[in-house]
């Protein structure tokens, strides 16, 4: 990302605004896809997976690393000053509000705004609610429903931390981490637990928010850099 942040908000927005069409346009995208992973008799039988199961918690466990361990590298320590590349503090603090605003905070004002159900819910499935489009306000999910994919969000965030990678290895590192981050997403859609449309989405809503974050963060970096070095030599 770095300096091309700027430049990537439009793209963002429109690759947004495309996936957004395509699944009101075509919502039966989303039970397509999930008919693959259903079977009348077993359900959603992937998601008895203890290997698919391991590879969910460590997706749930992964952000939680990231912010101890930025928060950790905030806090001004003897050991900081041994360590030959120390991230800078505006990095460490951009990682921390993508996590806490986006994933964290965003999802879930989203979650309990759409209300959308989740696919192993439906009648579709087994269950009794009723299938809506992404984007549709609905009341067929109280708590903890489907559209975004937290998630999804979460395993997105792993590529932002792209900031900190020397810029000859960033489309090495963005690679190889997108395809875990993909994997990490699409297995919400293998368990039931939500639709395609629910995981692309927060995707690309991720994207807007990192790039728009990032913009100030990046602009910002002298001033908070320096203000955590003063504090730094104070302690």
């Amino acid at each position: 990302m770095g300096d091309e942040a700027r430049h990537l908000l439009a793209p963002a927005l429109i690759l947004l605004g495309l996936v957004s069409l395509i699944f009101a346009a075509v919502p039966e995208l989303d039970l397509i896809v999930s008919r693959f992973f259903w079977e009348p008799a077993a359900g959603f039988e992937f998601k008895e997976d203890s290997f698919l199961i391991a590879f969910r918690d460590t997706n749930r466990f992964l952000p939680w690393v990231v912010i101890g361990t930025a928060v950790a590298l905030l806090i001004p320590s003897p050991f900081l000053r041994h360590l030959k590349y120390p991230p800078a503090p505006h990095k460490l603090l951009f990682a921390i509000t993508f996590l806490a605003a986006g994933p964290g905070l965003g999802v879930h004002l989203i979650k309990m705004l759409v209300g959308r159900a989740r696919p192993r819910a439906l009648e579709e499935f087994g269950g009794s609610a009723f299938f809506t489009p992404p984007w549709q306000l609905t009341d067929q999910c109280v708590r903890n429903c489907s559209f975004i994919s937290g998630e999804a969000a979460s395993a997105f965030a792993l590529l932002t931390l792209v900031v900190f990678i020397r810029p000859k290895y960033s489309t090495l590192y963005l690679g190889a981490v997108g395809i875990v981050a993909a994997a990490f997403s699409f297995n919400r859609v293998v368990f039931g637990a939500h639709f395609l449309s629910d995981v692309m989405i927060a995707w690309n809503l991720m994207f807007v928010l990192a790039v728009l974050l990032w913009q100030w963060f990046s602009r910002s970096a002298p001033q908070i850099d320096a203000l955590f070095t003063r504090h730094s030599r104070r302690t």
